[in-house]
């Protein structure tokens, strides 16, 4: 049996092939499927004429292993499956060389009692082609590993891409993100990555900056923040509107007694950040939930599932998510919400990242909210 021709094309000395363990050639094969044409269905009937077979060895001598099973007694084990079915998977075995028939004289399955005649489906091709199995099964695993290695890679190049300055609506940027979302093969992920990383060789996109002003009603609030596509804040500057904030007369700070630990606990976020319930009103109750929330709120907001994965591999999986809902929280005032991601996931790839100055910004700004409330007579809420 070949992947090429899918067809047996020859008999090895078949008394030197040594037996293979019926369950390990079984999951050989199931790795190496899409390689031999076989489909889960077809590999659900022969695993259940496996078990017909007694012990766990098979051997490569013609018709040592041969299994007897009625059409009617597969289709009970396979949960019911039509016979017209089962006949349609059983030619398709016996059509790849998987497994052999050796037919009785009418063509009927059994076993004559009291001597070693067997008439059925014979298993010992398994073990004559064991070696080219296995073989293809390592091949596909270490081609599935390259291919996710050039995806991960292509994720970086892309990120790098709009660190430079290209625009996210950039006709490359969309066409390798779409590109991403098929299953491509090596070869056509090796292409993608040469091509991404001869744009990056011969970009010369500048990055730009703007200056904006973001003011309100309350005098305590007005600063100027400067934006551009290859600089982004850090988490201290998202506090910023707040930490330079004096206090009024008879007034302590009391701000830094309250900040949470890295370690704050899910209420406290969902207490502080409730710009999400703009987007789902129901409150997750577990991170695990928040963690599902925050995989389907991210790409709404602009920030890429590459780059969220970067950020749970850099921070870990609450605090990522913690983070996330923080940039919520402020986006009107973040031009890209996706590269400030990424600038944090580096501080926190360097050790100096906290979860504590977001946080701490958040609740002040609450706080703030409230006074000027209280200060204009309209009531706290």
């Amino acid at each position: 049996m070949t992947n090429h021709t899918r067809t047996v094309t020859g008999m090895a000395e078949l008394y030197y092939l040594p037996p293979v363990d019926k369950w390990q050639i079984l999951d050989a094969l199931g790795a190496a499927a899409e390689e031999f044409d076989l489909n889960h269905r077809t590999l659900s009937v022969l695993r259940a004429l496996i078990t017909f077979l007694p012990g766990r060895e098979i051997t490569a001598e013609l018709n040592s292993c041969i299994v007897f099973p009625s059409n009617r007694t597969l289709s009970e084990r396979l949960h019911g499956m039509p016979e017209s079915t089962l006949r349609r998977h059983l030619a398709k075995l016996v059509e790849l060389g998987i497994v052999s028939r050796h037919d009785s004289a009418n063509r009927k399955r059994f076993a004559r009692r009291g001597t070693e005649a067997a008439y059925g489906f014979d298993l010992s091709p398994l073990a004559v082609h064991a070696a080219h199995i296995a073989t293809t099964a390592q091949n596909v695993q270490i081609n599935t590993q390259e291919c996710q290695k050039l995806r991960d890679d292509i994720a970086c190049l892309r990120r790098d891409l709009m660190e430079q300055g290209l625009p996210c609506d950039h006709e490359l940027l969309q066409s390798s993100q779409r590109l991403l979302r098929r299953k491509l093969s090596k070869s056509q992920l090796v292409e993608l990555h040469s091509l991404l990383t001869k744009h990056i060789k011969t970009s010369t996109h500048p990055a730009s900056g703007t200056v904006k002003m973001s003011t309100n009603d309350s005098q305590n609030e007005r600063h100027k923040q400067t934006e551009s596509n290859t600089t982004f804040d850090s988490e201290e500057n998202i506090a910023i509107d707040f930490h330079h904030r004096t206090p009024t007369h008879g007034e302590t700070d009391t701000v830094n007694s309250t900040i949470p630990s890295q370690d704050t606990s899910l209420g406290d976020v969902l207490d502080i950040c409730s710009e999400y319930k703009n987007y789902f009103p129901d409150q997750p109750r577990s991170w695990g939930e928040l963690h599902r929330l925050i995989g389907r709120l991210a790409p709404m907001i602009g920030i890429e599932a590459p780059v969220y994965w970067q950020a749970e591999r850099s921070m870990g999986r609450k605090v990522a998510a913690s983070a996330v809902l923080c940039i919520l929280e402020r986006l009107p005032l973040i031009h890209n919400p996706g590269g400030y991601l990424r600038q944090l996931c580096k501080r926190a790839d360097r050790g100096l990242f906290s979860l504590t100055p977001m946080i701490s910004a958040l609740r002040r700004a609450k706080e703030l909210s409230a006074d000027n409330l209280q200060n204009d007579g309209a009531p706290i809420v």
